[in-house]
């Protein structure tokens, strides 16, 4: 692009700082939901009395809604125009969420057994398939229109994951204190979570307020990186249809997903450890992680982030092992979570720049680029992966006989959690590196055509 006389040269990477601290409030916000909701289960269990199984088939039952909503939701942000933008509007969800969410652990004690199914299905249901599912599916739609360029995604994208994981580190370390520290009962259960609803509530409705979807690139490419066209219902089918590296993009997310879904570590530190408390310090020594994701700028230049999540999914699979041969020594346990953690990193932070190069497969052959509907296909994957998890995990340890009202447990559950915690999650991310493999030949098109960009511009220079 010339420079002209009187004309000052807009940079797209550039990212005013403002909105860089803003943008992952949110994100704190919802992730902080995810953390909470991973003892749901042992909430239920434990807590309300109510069967591993019976609560894994409601949280799958559920999921049945998110196969319409996610991609009612893609829809509605794809062709959603005010003076807010596509994707901010959306943002108010996060108040539905966080809501349902309380409710989700304030179900009556005096109640029975199908009561508190049907509260809990209910405020599930909800709180993912309604509140979440708008706020997923609006995301990549926002961050492009706030910032533009895939550099400038990407780089809000990474360094706003450090301030994600700090921010989520805080809840991850204290909730199972407080859990501990209350004895499970359902009344500190209510006490806390209002302790955790207030605050995080307000802290996710800062990015609305502060970063707008101001257009900082040309008009043209808004256009085009958005999909200002009115999307059709056929054209999703389409997309479906002939996307091949969406389907491939949306299994490699949604099992790290569905691994943190089963929330094995809760019950493997209250009744392998003997300490549910101790899993807070799992939860502080994941700062390592951070030194990670500082080279993400970096390894998304050199590396797509498919490839990066593939590295990842290595990194994990080696730490699932050592969880395994763990039992209760600390020092493996912390290691084993370290890598683990690792392996969940890309998938959470690398997204948008993901879909980016996925809508431009869509350009290549004549479809729209439709950046929301296949972050709502994406998002549908993942939580349709949890619920799975969620089942799985309740089917496992009812086979195994675990009761979680009885103070012992028998050798086949305590086997169970064990396997649920390693071997499991292990062979599961190993489908993770066969799908980057098979994503590759979609990140050498995209690498030819940018490259073919470039030199084309400089040769306009």
């Amino acid at each position: 692009m010339k420079k002209t006389a009187g004309t000052k040269k807009i940079n797209p990477n550039k990212v005013p700082i403002s909105k860089l601290f803003a943008w992952p409030t949110r994100n704190i916000s919802a992730g902080a939901v995810v953390i909470i909701i991973g003892y749901l289960s042992l909430y239920c269990t434990d807590t309300l009395g109510m069967s591993p199984a019976l609560v894994g088939s409601l949280l799958m039952a559920s999921k049945i809604f998110d196969g319409v909503t996610d991609l009612i939701a893609g829809y509605l942000v794809d062709n959603t125009k005010t003076k807010w933008g596509k994707g901010r509007p959306y943002e108010f969800c996060i108040i539905g969420l966080w809501v349902c969410t309380y409710a989700l652990f304030a179900v009556p004690e005096q109640w029975g057994v199908t009561g508190k199914a049907i509260w809990i299905f209910i405020m599930y249901t909800l709180t993912f398939s309604v509140f979440q599912t708008l706020l997923n599916a609006s995301e990549t739609t926002y961050i492009i229109r706030a910032f533009g360029s895939k550099e400038a995604v990407t780089k809000v994208s990474s360094i706003g994951g450090i301030i994600i994981t700090l921010g989520c580190m805080v809840v991850s370390v204290t909730f199972p204190m407080m859990v501990a520290s209350q004895g499970g009962s359902a009344s500190g259960w209510r006490s806390f979570m209002m302790i955790y609803t207030i605050p995080l509530l307000a802290l996710g409705l800062i990015r609305f307020f502060i970063v707008k979807e101001d257009k900082v690139v040309e008009k043209e490419d808004i256009q085009s990186s958005t999909g200002e066209d009115k999307v059709s219902v056929k054209e999703i089918f389409i997309l479906l249809r002939k996307n091949k590296y969406l389907w491939l993009c949306g299994i490699a997310l949604m099992i790290p997903k569905m691994l943190g879904a089963m929330s094995a570590g809760t019950y493997y530190f209250q009744r392998v450890v003997g300490n549910l408390g101790a899993y807070s310090i799992l939860q502080i020594f994941s700062v390592v992680i951070l030194v990670v994701m500082v080279f993400f700028p970096m390894l998304i230049r050199r590396f797509s982030g498919m490839y990066v999540i593939g590295m990842a999914a290595v990194i994990g699979i080696v730490g699932y092992v050592l969880n395994f041969f763990a039992g209760k020594n600390m020092a493996l346990l912390i290691l084993g979570s370290v890598l683990c953690g690792i392996s969940t990193l890309p998938g959470s932070y690398l997204k948008s720049p993901i879909i980016m190069s996925i809508a431009e497969y869509n350009t290549m052959h004549g479809m729209k680029r439709m950046e929301a509907t296949m972050a709502s296909v994406l998002n549908f994957l993942e939580k349709l992966g949890n619920a799975f998890a969620l089942f799985m995990m309740g089917i496992l340890l009812s086979a195994a006989s675990y009761d979680g009202t009885a103070a012992v447990q028998p050798d086949s559950a305590i086997l169970m959690i064990r396997l649920c915690y390693s071997l499991i999650p292990a062979a599961m991310t190993v489908i993770v590196i066969f799908c980057c493999i098979a994503f590759n030949p979609l990140d050498k098109e995209v690498a030819k055509k940018n490259l073919n960009h470039e030199e084309k511009e400089n040769g306009n220079i």
